[in-house]
């Protein structure tokens, strides 16, 4: 039995006008003119010889002949959007992989890149991206990154090579569990010296520099700093409630994310551009690396 030809034009036109209950919307969505989608609705309509909208004040309602034929092809166009993405995903992976290595600190990696891996990978199947966490930190993007084979690599500190860009900027400032500040009693960074101070050693500020810019003297009563890295571990500690740590805001965003970790004293954090990010000479004309650099440029600008 010949099918005869669906006036598909015209039903994908209805269906998004019936969904989103507006022929404004539905022109958003398809890329069409509001006059548009109303002609391509006639033409259904005289196709049917039914009325599939009912105008009220400035909008339009489904008549109940439309909302039977909506019923009975919303599904289908569900259908039909969910096999094409099945086989657009398909057609990605068939791709070839290409492989991106980053290089970047390895408590950047572990407490903000990889938390925002899965969802870059579940949306670029085609991209092979391998992340090595390394505690150097390079002086240019040129013959040494190029050698490691890295196509882009994440630097942490005051000095970055001249062709990188700024990534993430950090707030570094105390930080402790909440039990602990509800026992000590914390009012002002006065009250700090008396309590174990977690620090690690690639921080760029100490404590005694921190204290320093809050006009506090160290007397007999500071007991010093426990030394624990890398910062990973000493953030850990500290949500355990072994002490007060001095670390940044970036690395330790999914413990006051959840309130593990809390800001005793708010405001009075030190800011500055703290990662950087370069690309290879080598590398800079791939598409996989362009695509992962923008991915994570947009990651650090939309809140670090």
């Amino acid at each position: 039995m010949k099918r005869s030809p669906l006036p598909l034009r015209a039903l994908a036109a209805f269906e998004a006008a019936a969904r989103l209950e507006s022929f404004r919307a539905a022109a958003a969505e398809l890329a069409l003119t509001p006059s548009a989608v109303s002609h391509q609705v006639r033409i259904l309509e005289a196709r049917l010889g039914l009325r599939l909208f009912d105008r009220v004040g400035r909008g339009v309602v489904l008549s109940p002949e439309g909302s039977e034929l909506f019923g009975r092809i919303g599904g289908s166009f569900d259908a039909l959007a969910e096999a094409v993405e099945t086989v657009a995903r398909r057609g990605r992976r068939a791709r070839r992989s290409e492989v991106v290595l980053l290089r970047t600190p390895p408590s950047l990696a572990g407490s903000w890149l990889l938390p925002r891996l899965p969802a870059f990978l579940a949306e670029h199947p085609e991209i092979d991206i391998r992340v090595h966490a390394d505690l150097r930190l390079a002086t240019e993007t040129g013959t040494r990154s190029e050698a490691d084979g890295v196509d882009l690599a994440i630097w942490y500190g005051d000095h970055a090579p001249a062709a990188a860009v700024p990534l993430l900027t950090e707030t570094v400032q105390p930080l402790c569990a909440p039990a602990l500040a509800a026992r000590a009693d914390l009012r002002s960074p006065r009250d700090l010296p008396a309590l174990p101070l977690i620090v690690t050693r690639d921080n760029r500020l100490s404590w005694e520099g921190w204290f320093r810019r809050q006009g506090v003297a160290l007397d007999d009563g500071f007991t010093g700093t426990i030394q624990l890295d890398p910062s990973h571990v000493a953030i850990e500690a500290a949500v355990k409630g072994l002490g007060v740590v001095l670390e940044a805001d970036v690395l330790a965003e999914d413990a006051l994310r959840d309130g593990r970790l809390v800001v005793p004293f708010p405001g009075l954090g030190v800011t500055w551009p703290a990662y950087w990010l370069g690309v290879a000479r080598g590398s800079a004309g791939r598409e996989g690396v362009a695509i992962v650099r923008a991915w994570l440029m947009e990651s650090a600008a939309a809140g670090g």
